[in-house]
């Protein structure tokens, strides 16, 4: 036993996915083959550095006649709970292998340290070192930045995906003529993207589009629901949008253009719904939850719609009582859609 281990995180698994290592790596001859192969495949990975950081610190610790190890840790390319959970079982493992009183963590840099609570859980922390690669200011470093943003899926997401959608946007206000638009339109797509990444809801997006890309590759029924769906979308935002324009008044303009392309965008929301469930069919798994999505999503846009039409028309007689009909209308969908979930459940 090891009084002393010295432990290098890689979160994203970058050794498992690009030289196919499987971790934990113990002991110094194994890291630094490790490290050797990963910085050979990958010369600009600084995971890599951080593990030859580990070996560095691991010899100077035994020439000062310390008892010791090192270790790499690896999570998954699927960065979040996923990966945790793979790093927490490694950890579990060198506590109950190597019991040490105490570590050393070493990092590439801030995502690694999103799982030092793992690490404080289990072990005593003598230090927490970050290894920060050095780079010359000149224009080949910023090169090899670009190159990488452009290269590398993860940082291309992150970085570039929200920039072409900027600018997607603010050309598409362009051809339309509406320039003083795109700013609101960058705005609000800002919003949108920061609200997602709070709550997490890109990697909701990316479930979804990954069940896009199967429903293709396997020529699955599901595809057709998809393809409809994102027309009924695109034809919901011209509908609305050819009836907000004459419009002057801008809270009137916005209501407007909800209440007419509500229904085209529930539609949309109902066959995407149909086609999560014909995936789950097919995978043998369950589909109920999916109807249920389905009468919930109809129950919000009649609420959506119902009160933008409220808006466009408050004056007009029995307005307040036309939408609250439409309110328990609602309220009476959701309900049959909850029916549906409580069924499923009885019959599982």
């Amino acid at each position: 036993m090891a009084k002393k281990v010295v432990i290098a995180i890689d979160r994203d698994d970058d050794l498992g996915q690009k030289v196919g290592i499987a971790s934990p790596v113990i002991g110094r001859e194994n890291v630094l083959q490790a490290a050797v192969r990963l910085v050979l495949a990958d010369p600009e990975d600084s995971d890599a550095n951080a593990m030859f950081s580990a070996i560095k610190i691991y010899d100077e610790l035994v020439e000062k006649g310390e008892e010791c190890e090192v270790v790499v840790v690896t999570g998954d390319k699927n960065v979040g709970k996923v990966s945790d959970t793979k790093i927490a079982q490694q950890l579990d493992s060198i506590l109950v292998n190597l019991n040490p009183e105490s570590v050393i963590v070493v990092t590439d840099g801030s995502e690694d340290e999103f799982v030092m609570p793992l690490v404080y859980s289990r072990f005593k922390v003598d230090l927490l070192n970050r290894v920060v690669v050095k780079q010359s200011k000149t224009l080949e470093s910023t090169y090899f930045l670009l190159r990488r943003m452009f290269n590398e899926p993860k940082v291309a997401r992150v970085t570039l995906a929200p920039i072409g959608i900027i600018f997607l946007v603010y050309s598409f206000f362009l051809l339309i003529q509406h320039p003083e638009w795109g700013i609101g339109g960058i705005i609000l797509f800002l919003g949108l993207y920061f609200v997602g990444k709070a709550y997490g809801l890109d990697k909701s997006l990316a479930g979804f589009l990954e069940g896009v890309r199967k429903s293709v590759s396997e020529g699955r029924l599901s595809f057709i629901f998809y393809l409809g769906a994102g027309i009924l979308m695109l034809i919901g935002f011209a509908v609305g949008f050819n009836a907000s324009i004459a419009h002057t008044i801008p809270h009137i303009a916005v209501a407007t253009f909800i209440f007419y392309s509500i229904s085209w965008i529930t539609l949309s929301a109902v066959a995407i719904a149909i086609a999560r469930a014909i995936d789950a069919f097919s995978e043998d798994r369950r589909v109920g939850r999916y109807f249920t999505s389905a009468f919930i999503a109809i129950s919000i846009g009649l609420i959506i719609w119902g009160t933008a039409g409220y808006i466009i028309n408050p004056e007009i007689r029995d307005s307040i009582y036309r939408f609250a009909a439409t309110v328990f209308a609602a309220l009476f969908v959701s309900a049959i859609g909850l029916l549906f979930t409580k069924m499923g459940a009885q019959k599982a």
